[in-house]
């Protein structure tokens, strides 16, 4: 579970997102955060990010002048992954009550020089129709149109969605007949087909992944060498490469090929590979591919459902070793700038 509030500079719920089943009275949950920001507002006004424990639930917080942000979670998430995730969702609010901001602030500009010229034209149709005033009573006319102002947070959603429940996009590649889609339905947990049926084109599918609750996007393309010009402008785009092989002498040459094509391609691709057909009496061991290959390798019956739960377990290490990279990538890049 994921539950999500910001409050303004006056203490009010501007935004709130939920993710799975709340196990609190979500007005207590609401009290609850609302009470975390002025608490910690009244013990130092200066911006800040913390966090603590209750129970089974974790509570960050971030404040700065504006806005104040609560998330809690009941996963067992890394503190700094949450944290970041939060600091993340405060930038994009910031972005767009900046905007917000600006935005009525010209509206404002424009509205006083347009009365402005307004009254500078009606005095003189005035003075031209009576003659110049000498004194003139001025009723000052209070408006008010009774509506509330909708917060300019009111569609966030989509931006937090992608913060706290990002996706990932895996390509699958490999030559044809080597168990591709095969490796894809042990993922999504179908049955396998009876019948070797090649994919053509490509073929995309969903899965809602329990590392890190994101959504991986697969896309399983043919192996057919005409089918291969489709590869690049996705690999462009994958955040994950998974290449698989049938573990044959014949068919490691070709794979061989492949991810160096990948490399060529997108450098800095996150390759998985996995030696398909371990079962098969001609499959070469993982260890032996190892060495011609010059990286990891993964042995795998794909048409065995015992297996998905290693398979799942090779993604989750991949998934998590992509996100500490970005996470360095990404701690560099500030202690640069």
């Amino acid at each position: 579970m994921y539950g999500l509030y910001i409050f303004d500079e006056n203490g009010n719920n501007v935004f709130e997102r939920f993710y799975g089943k709340i196990n609190l009275h979500p007005e207590i949950l609401l009290s609850f955060c609302k009470e975390i920001t002025k608490f910690v507002q009244n013990i130092d006004q200066s911006k800040r990010i913390g966090l603590f424990n209750i129970e089974k639930l974790t509570f960050i917080y971030s404040l700065s002048q504006d806005i104040s942000l609560v998330l809690c979670s009941d996963q067992k998430e890394d503190e700094m992954y949450l944290i970041n995730k939060l600091v993340k969702v405060q930038e994009e609010a910031h972005k767009i009550l900046k905007q917000k901001t600006a935005m009525t602030t010209q509206t404002a500009e424009e509205t006083t020089k347009t009365e402005g010229i307004m009254e500078t034209e009606s005095t003189m149709e005035t003075e031209e129709a009576v003659g110049p005033i000498e004194t003139m009573e001025t009723e000052t006319k209070e408006g008010v149109d009774g509506k509330v102002e909708e917060s300019p947070l009111k569609n966030f959603e989509q931006v937090v969605d992608e913060i706290l429940f990002p996706f990932l996009k895996i390509a699958i590649l490999g030559s044809g007949g080597v168990g591709k889609s095969s490796v894809l339905k042990l993922v999504l947990g179908d049955e396998p087909d009876a019948n070797y049926i090649p994919t053509v084109g490509v073929d995309i599918k969903e899965f809602d992944f329990e590392v890190k609750s994101m959504k991986l996007v697969f896309w399983d393309f043919s192996g057919q060498p005409h089918f291969r010009k489709l590869w690049q402008p996705f690999l462009e785009e994958a955040d994950l490469v998974i290449v698989v092989s049938n573990s044959t002498v014949e068919n490691l040459v070709e794979t061989k090929s492949i991810i160096q094509l990948i490399n060529a391609e997108k450098p800095d691709a996150c390759i998985v590979l996995i030696a398909n057909k371990q079962d098969l009496p001609e499959a070469i061991p993982p260890e032996t591919i190892e060495k011609y290959m010059g990286m990891p390798v993964h042995g795998l019956v794909a048409i065995d459902p015992n297996q998905r739960e290693k398979l799942l377990e090779i993604l989750k290490e991949a998934i998590l070793e992509l996100i500490e990279k970005r996470s360095q990538k990404t701690s560099l890049a500030e202690i640069n700038t």
